[in-house]
């Protein structure tokens, strides 16, 4: 049996679906794999579902020196009293402790360290220094990696051109199940619009306000999903169309999805986004920034709408002018193409096989 331990130094958001959908092993093949996981403490809830015998956790109060020396011993425990066969790590804080954590270890664990960035830090909106010092330190700690599994060919592709070797990258699209639920077919009353998210900068929460403010319309409706995870407060300003929701079950979140007209995802940057797969695969339209991956899965004018990354003005324009005849007909295509091409049991296969294969052996794609 090989056990595979799953270490994420923040689950909110996609990555705690992604972890909860490659959870089930590929068909037949449950008692070939022991699965564990690190979490942090606050954040148990995020694996609804999953046996709490196999989650471990660590305190992280916030993103400071103290949660991630937390989260490093934390790691190296579960290592040696565990002794997995692999260790998946999800999101670049991980990355780069979990890796470093690994490295120290090796005289006496040696996994097989695969690594999901979920976006790569040199994606992010930053400054050329940084985004040098981002890729110089995934340039080192590649080498102690077998496989990074990039999300998207955008991500791919880039981080080729960082320095990122090809030979150690596999593309592994994020998938979703088959939803059999839809939104409500009502024609009538007003346009619902849905954030499901992170707060945070990188989400462009702040890029979806100002675009609301200034959309001259009475019959737009919001709701908003969320918190911030990264930043310690976002504004979050009381406008009589505007709902807040704080985290909620997935259930709920579907209920959402359901009752929703038009999903909107104004990120700056991504890996491959779980939300617009959600809301697709529900039948929603999306409307999407065209920032990193998202071109790759929302198409503008079939699947929804594409504005230009932090162009609030753009987005105002796409809010001004849609009108609830033509939702359906995008929300249905957008739940075929995810039926098609983003399907959970692709992913979990690719994944199972990344576990499985030698190093540098992966089926690769360019």
């Amino acid at each position: 049996m090989k056990k595979v331990l799953h270490v994420a130094e923040t689950i909110k958001g996609g990555v705690a679906t992604v972890i909860r959908t490659i959870s089930a092993p590929p068909q037949g093949e449950a008692s070939n794999y022991e699965l564990v996981y690190l979490i942090p403490l606050d954040q148990k809830k995020e694996l609804q579902g999953i046996d709490e015998q196999q989650i471990r956790t660590f305190v992280r109060t916030k993103r400071d020196v103290l949660s991630l020396l937390r989260f490093a011993w934390s790691l190296a425990r579960v290592i040696f009293k565990e002794k997995p066969h692999v260790v998946h790590l999800h999101s670049t804080f991980s990355g780069v402790i979990g890796r470093c954590v690994c490295l120290l270890l090796k005289p006496w664990r040696s996994p097989r360290i695969i690594y999901c960035p979920h976006a790569f830090s040199f994606l992010m909106e930053s400054s050329p220094a940084k985004q040098k010092v981002y890729s110089l330190i995934e340039r080192l700690l590649q080498k102690v990696t077998d496989v990074i599994i990039c999300v998207s060919q955008y991500e791919l592709d880039t981080a080729a051109t960082f320095g990122i070797d090809r030979h150690r990258m596999t593309l592994i699209y994020n998938g979703i199940h088959h939803k059999d639920d839809v939104p409500a077919s009502n024609e009538q009353g007003p346009v619902h619009l849905l954030f499901v998210g992170r707060l945070d900068y990188q989400k462009g929460f702040d890029v979806l306000l100002k675009a609301f403010a200034e959309v001259r319309r009475t019959d737009l409706k919001l709701t908003v999903v969320g918190s911030a995870v990264i930043e310690d407060a976002v504004d979050r300003p009381v406008i009589d169309a505007v709902e807040y929701v704080p985290w909620v079950t997935p259930a709920e979140v579907s209920a959402l999805y359901q009752a929703a007209d038009v999903l909107i995802v104004p990120s700056r940057w991504e890996g491959f986004a779980m939300v617009p797969l959600e809301g697709m695969a529900m039948g929603l339209p999306v409307i999407a920034s065209d920032c990193t991956s998202l071109p790759e899965l929302v198409t503008h004018g079939v699947t929804g709408y594409i504005f230009p990354t932090g162009d609030h003005q753009a987005l105002t324009e796409l809010l001004a002018n849609i009108e609830k005849p033509g939702l359906l007909a995008l929300g249905a295509e957008g739940r075929k193409i995810v039926r098609e091409r983003f399907s959970a049991s692709l992913m979990i296969r690719q994944t199972y096989d990344v576990y499985s294969a030698p190093s540098y052996q992966v089926e690769l794609s360019s």
